[in-house]
């Protein structure tokens, strides 16, 4: 069998061809943090309901794969993790405001535990790189997560301002990245 090595110049050729879908998505991703923004209630309530609409869909597809030939041994764990997943996502879409309390709560827990772990790791893995960095996140972590658990809707509103600017930053990046591409593919073709 024989293994091609790709030139640099074809491959960053092939890479520049694509800055268009960079561009779109450094722009869809801004006016999401745009309307992330300046929504955040209702951006809080899109992913809840969004959440429910995965776990709705990801359960008809483990339903779908349970009767499929790569899911033979495995059935009844296919079939029973599917229509628990299609009940708790019609569950959370009845239920928005529950949704968005439980996902503050698991949001909430999973930061102490990172949190925690990250510190840890930090402490006593003495050759880490970086481990000043991982005991600051750790404990950043540790604290947010607290702050989610004891103030959920004030938490999940700044969450949401916060990854709206995120986003916004993010996207301003990708639209500057793909003019990049787009340029260094031309230098190089």
């Amino acid at each position: 069998m024989e293994t091609r090595q790709s030139d640099p110049i074809e491959v960053m050729t092939t890479f520049g061809r694509s800055w268009g879908w960079i561009l779109f998505f450094g722009i869809m991703t801004l006016i999401a943090g745009i309307l992330t923004v300046a929504w955040p209630g209702r951006t809080v309530l899109v992913i809840a309901v969004l959440f429910g609409l995965q776990l709705f869909v990801g359960g008809i597809f483990r339903l779908v794969i349970a009767f499929t030939d790569e899911a033979a041994g495995h059935r009844v764990a296919y079939t029973l993790i599917g229509i628990f997943a299609i009940v708790v996502g019609i569950l959370c879409l009845r239920h928005i405001f529950q949704t968005v309390a439980a996902l503050a709560l698991i949001l909430g827990v999973f930061w102490v535990v990172s949190g925690i772990m990250d510190f840890f790791t930090g402490v006593f893995v003495r050759d880490m790189p970086r481990r000043g960095w991982v005991i600051f996140t750790g404990i950043l972590g540790f604290v947010a997560g607290l702050i989610v658990l004891f103030q959920p809707a004030i938490s999940l509103f700044t969450l949401a301002w916060v990854l709206g600017i995120w986003l916004i930053i993010y996207g301003t990046m990708e639209i500057v990245a793909s003019f990049s591409v787009r340029k260094l593919a031309s230098a190089t073709a």
